[in-house]
């Protein structure tokens, strides 16, 4: 139980409140293309992952696009999601869910007497809107339907994300998101907890069409300020190279030499026609590595 605790805890440096919120599979980013970049995604959420990053973006997507991801994560941890969007002239509907799971854990006493297993998940289920009023600017909003269980006990929780894309200049936009903003509606037990509210304020700059730099800044109210950068390069056609930094890793070091990997990322994405294959590698350190498979399909 202790290392899914802290695999889902443990995502951002050491802060004051850290502990204090429930529902914290949300900081957990749940697709290969933004992981890989650092989860600096807010600038280029144009795809049907965007409705977890910046809802303002997916009314940027080209044509309706679906996608699913499977994450391999830390402490034997899985999750998966699956999103879909559709963009119709100025405005965008997505729909998206995320699970994550524990597999089943050895539950026992305070002498260690093994009393069987139990298991951890979590379910968001989460519609979005998009809607460009002028050229210029995009606004968008999701709403999280969230559950989770800790062996026989279950939570409920309800939050929204808003978002704002403005283009400064040809290739450069400005980025706000405010994500979880919500409470708990049924506590596992007694006290409910708060959600992990955040916000984010960035840049998204495009100086030429195979090529994408991110820069955000993320103050998190249970956490400590963080800044994400990533970029992403297509060497060709059909391949792109991804890498990323997180100052939200401080917590991850062990005080051994792999320590120098806390809070990088790296990835490859493979386009073919209308389908995309995404991989991210994330070294989480002191709690091991993580490896996210995306893969999106567009049509018309």
């Amino acid at each position: 139980m202790m290392q899914v605790l802290l695999s889902l805890a443990l995502v951002g440096d050491i802060g004051p409140n850290v502990g204090t919120t429930g529902f914290n599979f949300l900081k957990v980013t749940p697709t290969a293309q933004e992981a890989a970049m650092g989860t600096a995604a807010l600038g280029f959420s144009d795809n049907a992952f965007g409705i977890w990053y910046n809802p303002a973006g997916i009314v940027e997507a080209k044509m309706a696009e679906a996608g699913l991801s499977y994450i391999s994560y830390v402490a034997g941890v899985q999750s998966g999601a699956l999103a879909y969007v559709n963009p119709m002239k100025d405005k965008a509907f997505g729909v998206g869910a995320y699970y994550i799971n524990s597999g089943a854990m050895k539950r026992t006493d305070d002498l260690n007497t093994d009393l069987g297993t139990f298991s951890v998940s979590y379910l968001d289920i989460n519609p979005a809107f998009g809607w460009q009023p002028t050229k210029k600017l995009s606004v968008g909003a999701g709403l999280k339907m969230l559950y989770g269980k800790i062996d026989s006990f279950w939570a409920l929780g309800l939050a929204a994300d808003l978002g704002v894309k403005y283009t400064l200049s040809t290739g450069l936009q400005a980025t706000f998101v405010a994500h979880n903003l919500g409470t708990s509606l049924k506590a596992f037990e007694t006290q409910a907890d708060k959600l992990p509210i955040d916000f984010g304020f960035g840049f998204g700059y495009s100086p030429v069409s195979r090529l994408r730099l991110d820069l955000e800044a993320h103050q998190p109210l249970d956490n400590k300020f963080e800044v994400r950068a990533g970029a992403e390069g297509w060497v060709s056609q059909n391949v792109c190279l991804r890498a990323g930094l997180t100052t939200a890793s401080g917590d991850l070091k062990g005080g051994g030499g792999s320590d120098i990997l806390a809070g990088l990322s790296a990835g490859l994405g493979f386009r073919l026609k209308h389908y995309e294959l995404d991989y991210a590698y994330v070294p989480m350190v002191l709690l091991g590595n993580s490896h996210r498979i995306s893969f999106r399909c567009s049509f018309q």
